[in-house]
């Protein structure tokens, strides 16, 4: 499964690219954009905040499209909820603070570019995320400043345009510790998740895009975020596919997923739904950039 999933991500960025990754020249200033938004629905992209700028996200996951119309597809609920503000610090770091309802997690994180390759057919863009988060769940009696329930992330994060910037490919390997906050208290050793995460966009126009993204579970703990894990809390590989509409300042990121998880320790070690017909919801996530 690892190296079918290798191939299938590097294969094809190595075809596109394999006679286009001559630089005649070193570049010194970052001023490559590619993607038109700083994330897929869960996925970071190497765009940052101009300095001084702020950005604003809400994010719901619905109930099962499979309730019916006795449920609205699931729009009556229940609903996960993400909210966060984020603020360019400069032209090439970016941070954000965020929430999801999903064990009241709490997470700050920062996102830096790091470096360019220039090119008129592929042009790429590489950087790097990293957080933290705690969950302060009053259900589970989760102590906000107990560190067995607080989490750590890092993802490298490399964006290359293909076919007149018409094509964005994203790939985004990742890391959590402490994947599991309930390990201490089942009496487990501290849980890790390593995920390869990608996304394919394309750009019709600059208002209105198809997207899609895959985050499998390539090693470590790939099982629930609560408590007492059992069979009927297994994860799958996160799903989510649909469409970005750009306008006045906002983008809208409208889709299906198979997933309600919200923040990056969450939904990085994997979906709560498998793809089958139960499993899929409606979702969507709104930026307004300020």
């Amino acid at each position: 499964m690892l190296k079918f999933i290798i191939v299938f991500l590097i294969v094809p960025l190595m075809l596109f690219s394999q006679s286009r990754w001559k630089r005649s020249k070193s570049v010194k200033k970052i001023d490559i954009e590619l993607f038109h938004s700083t994330q897929t629905a869960n996925l970071p992209t190497t765009e940052t905040l101009k300095k001084g700028d702020f950005m604003y996200e809400i994010s719901h996951r619905f109930g099962r499209i499979s309730d019916g119309y006795d449920a609205l597809y699931g729009f009556d609920g229940p609903v996960n909820m993400r909210t966060a503000l984020s603020y360019g610090v400069t032209n090439h770091f970016m941070l954000t603070m965020g929430r999801s309802s999903v064990l009241d997690n709490l997470e700050l994180k920062g996102k830096l570019k790091l470096w360019q390759l220039d090119s008129k057919s592929a042009p790429s863009v590489f950087a790097v995320q990293f957080g933290a988060t705690i969950s302060t769940e009053p259900a589970f009696d989760l102590e906000a400043f107990n560190g067995d329930y607080m989490q750590f992330y890092g993802q490298i994060i490399y964006n290359v345009m293909l076919m007149d910037k018409k094509l964005g490919i994203g790939v985004v390997p990742s890391y959590v510790y402490n994947s599991y906050i309930f390990a201490a208290r089942n009496k487990l050793e501290t849980k890790y998740t390593f995920t390869l995460g990608s996304y394919y966009q394309y750009y019709f126009n600059r208002l209105f895009s198809l997207w899609a993204e895959f985050s499998p579970v390539i090693s470590g703990w790939q099982g629930p975020i609560f408590s007492n894990p059992g069979k009927e809390n297994r994860s799958y590989n996160t799903i989510a596919f649909g469409t970005a509409i750009e306008t006045g300042g906002h983008i809208f990121h409208l889709f299906l997923t198979n997933s309600t998880r919200l923040n990056a320790v969450q939904y990085l070690v994997g979906s709560d739904g498998d793809t089958g017909k139960d499993a899929w919801r409606l979702a969507f996530g709104i930026t307004r950039e300020l």
